[in-house]
């Protein structure tokens, strides 16, 4: 099917208003514009997003290789064309146009095998009850393993960290020379070849997508498939190892940052937890190209890929991250994309790509929070236990820098806990604080952060930390089994491990991050001290990052358009302002749309009393009243009565919606709405929400004819993003409005700063 302008390859005839987004879509990426895109929910936003992106990609290489095939012909005689032979250039784009037909008959080779051979079903959605094989060990009780190396520069720019004390007497000079003959020896960290060019990208454009939660792009991945482009596709979605992690006894540990230094660490030689056996070696291309091929032979998404792996015997991590190189369009969550480190560590480079960010209405908040670090009292005095212990051990062992620099790490954790510890409850009151004012304050100015930050980098102390602690406290477990299982043993039971030892979550990490905070600008973030609250228990010290801009801006520098598509963008000035803020005002493009549907064939209600008479008013002082409580809970049961199939009702918090569901629980009247529909809660675990979705949906699917009520939270996974189509959605209640605590001092400051910025903003303009 030849895909035109007018239809822009769509699964079936556009409405006018997704033809006129697709129109304004594809004439912003032409002109490399920022564009802020609104359509409604139920509005088919992704599959307008999806083709007119993938029409302009299209085209794009279309133009492209026409003009590289211009510029090749020289118009100098045969013979000097000859004489001077081809240019760098030239070989180069020949290079690529060669990589290109070979990936091409590649692909096509594992397209007809998938075609042909039912037994591969790569793109599975169960659990594959393949068996892990188990990996290999290496009995190894030396603790030197744990140990940081030599670290002797004060230089930011030259920080070097020897791995051998042998090279301590050197000169830094000699020491220097060492550490680039070694850099040289070893073999280079690459997915394809040894060759720079093999890691290089394929393509010259691609797009990379990203969206809030994972659903989300499974959901975008799904819609890609539905539209004529994805035949001639390559897609690769990313994600974190946990969700991509096929070794059992790496993804068991659950926590994320368990399994990111799981996986790291059975990666250096000598590891006691042996090489992963699904890990090949950087430099077997064969392997990695394997899983290339199959990965984005067919769109797929982060399940199927995993899928991939299992049947491949190949890490979908590491897999999929080489595989982006090859790809066309790259699928992957926020995070991934807005935290530049995260990006690094990825091997992302936005460099003349595309970047659209669906869901964006709350793109501002999520940069912010991403920057934002929050540590608890608990944490801080965690790390200083586990720190203290470590510096116990090897003190006489650590070389160069490395005491000086533990010994200040030491004393900021100490100040931050003097901060905490506040024995007088009336003066225990939220605060916030320029972080400046902060480091005076504390006495701690006269550190230098960003050394601290360079030698936490360099020395990769946390990683080394987080090993230290988890075989102290595998040791000491182990003393207490054989103690516990001596039938000599008196009774008592053993003394309770050490602080140090209480818990193995990697704190220092955090710590680091922190750190890292405090060397931001000083106008663009603060220092929040607060003492809890019923929705955030704990002591805890947070860095609270107030303008984004600067976080955002390398996206904005490096990609060659960015869009932000969202049901509702409003107001569009704030993004403009806080993520746009040097932006040419002729580069910044909006565009908005209505609904499809008739206004007929949508209700919308407000009601301000409920079945009984009762005023319904959720305000901060009557939220707490019962017999509102009990009013909602009876106006929902008439509610139910007479909207079919699904209901989601969304709360403005999960605090507030356990303590109706439990009142509701409490006098019957949960049991009445049950009669009618059954009642399904949104879960607080991330890995839970997609179970709960099944079930509800297969509940309204049901031959009972029952139907089921979907209870929701306001910002929560099930909130946006989540496709509520036909009878999955016929009627939304939200009860009150998730109104934010306006004595809470992080708003304040947030407003403060905001009038501020507009105020500054209004006088460029002028």
């Amino acid at each position: 099917m030849s895909t035109t302008l007018d239809s822009f390859g769509f699964p079936f005839e556009p409405y006018p208003i997704q033809k006129d987004f697709m129109s304004n879509l594809y004439n912003a990426l032409s002109q490399e514009k920022i564009g802020i895109f609104e359509s409604p929910t139920g509005t088919g936003k992704s599959l307008s997003l999806i083709c007119g992106s993938l029409k302009w990609l299209q085209d794009q290489e279309v133009k492209t290789t026409k003009i590289q095939s211009v510029e090749s012909k020289d118009n100098e005689p045969d013979w000097v064309t000859a004489f001077q032979g081809n240019s760098y250039e030239d070989r180069k784009r020949e290079e690529i146009e060669r990589k290109k037909a070979e990936l091409k008959k590649r692909i096509q080779h594992v397209r007809d095998i998938e075609r042909n051979q039912s037994i591969f079903e790569l793109a599975s959605k169960e659990s594959s009850k393949k068996r892990f094989k188990k990996e290999n060990t290496i009995n190894n009780d030396n603790d030197d393993e744990f140990l940081v190396g030599d670290y002797h520069s004060d230089d930011d720019q030259e920080d070097n960290l020897q791995n051998s004390s042998s090279h301590s007497h050197l000169s830094k000079e000699v020491r220097d020379l060492l550490e680039k003959f070694e850099t040289k020896k070893k073999p280079k960290v690459s997915y394809n070849d040894e060759e720079e060019e093999e890691n290089e990208d394929l393509f010259e454009t691609k797009i990379f997508y990203a969206s809030r939660t994972h659903s989300q792009l499974a959901q975008f991945v799904h819609e890609v498939n539905k539209t004529t482009y994805s035949k001639n596709l390559y897609e690769v979605s990313l994600g974190s190892r946990k969700n991509l992690c096929i070794n059992k006894e790496v993804s068991k540990l659950g926590n994320v940052h368990r399994i990111n230094e799981s996986c790291l660490d059975m990666q250096k030689k000598g590891s006691k937890k042996g090489p992963c056996s699904f890990l090949p070696s950087w430099d077997n291309k064969l392997k990695w190209d394997q899983f290339r091929d199959h990965a984005i032979a067919k769109v797929r998404d982060i399940e199927e890929l995993v899928g991939v792996g299992e049947n491949l015997s190949i890490c979908p991590y590491y897999g999929t991250r080489n595989a982006a190189k090859s790809s066309q369009l790259v699928v992957l969550p926020y995070q991934h994309l807005l935290h530049a480190n995260t990006r690094e560590s990825l091997g992302i480079s936005l460099k003349n790509n595309v970047v659209i960010i669906d869901e964006a209405h709350n793109l501002i908040e999520t940069v912010t929070s991403l920057y934002t670090v929050s540590l608890s009292l608990i944490q801080i005095q965690l790390t200083w236990n586990q720190l203290s212990l470590y510096i116990q051990k090897y003190k006489e062992r650590l070389l160069g820098k490395n005491v000086v620099y533990i010994k200040q790490i030491l004393s900021i954790l100490k100040i931050l806990i003097q901060h905490l510890q506040v024995a007088d409850k009336s003066k225990r009151k939220d605060s916030i604080i320029h972080v400046n004012e902060f480091l005076h304050q504390s006495s701690i100015d006269h550190l230098n952060m960003y050394k601290i930050k360079n030698y936490l980098e360099t020395s990769n102390l946390a990683r080394k930390l987080n090993g230290f602690i988890d075989k102290a406290k595998e040791k000491e477990e182990e003393k207490r089994r054989q103690l516990l299982s001596d039938p000599k043993c008196s009774v008592t039971p053993p003394p309770p491990l050490p602080p140090a030892l209480s818990s193995s979550i990697p704190t220092l990490t955090q710590v680091e991050a922190f750190l890292l905070a405090l060397t931001n600008p000083d106008k663009d973030g603060r220092i929040v001290i607060s003492f809890g609250n019923a929705d955030s228990p704990g002591v805890s010290i947070k860095y609270m990052l107030l303008n984004p801009a600067n976080a955002f801006k390398p996206i904005v520098d490096e990609a060659k358009s960015i869009i932000l598509a969202g049901g509702t963008m409003e107001p569009v000035s704030d993004f403009f302002s806080h993520l746009f803020p040097t932006a040419p005002k002729e580069r910044l493009v909006h565009f908005s749309c209505g609904h499809i549907i008739p206004s007929t064939n949508l209700l919308t209600l407000t009601l301000e009393k409920g079945s009984t008479g009762k005023q319904l008013l959720f305000n901060f002082e009557n939220r707490q009243d019962v017999s509102l409580i009990d009013e909602a809970g009876l106006t929902i049961v008439n509610l139910c009565n007479v909207i079919p199939d699904g209901v989601i009702c969304f709360f403005p918090s999960f605090t507030y919606l356990e303590q109706m569901y439990n009142r509701w629980k409490e006098n019957s009247i949960l049991e009445r709405i049950e009669m009618k529909k059954k009642v399904f809660k949104e879960p607080r675990e991330s890995n839970m929400v997609e179970t709960t979705l099944r079930d509800y949906s297969l509940q309204i699917n049901s031959e009972n004819g029952k139907g089921a009520m979907l209870l929701c939270v306001v910002n929560g996974k099930m909130s946006e993003g989540i496709n509520f189509s036909d009878s999955l959605g016929r009627g939304i209640i939200m009860v009150g409005l998730p109104f934010a605590n306006r004595n809470s001092v992080e708003l304040l400051e947030k407003m403060q700063y905001a009038k501020e910025h507009t105020n500054h903003i209004n006088l460029m303009v002028e």
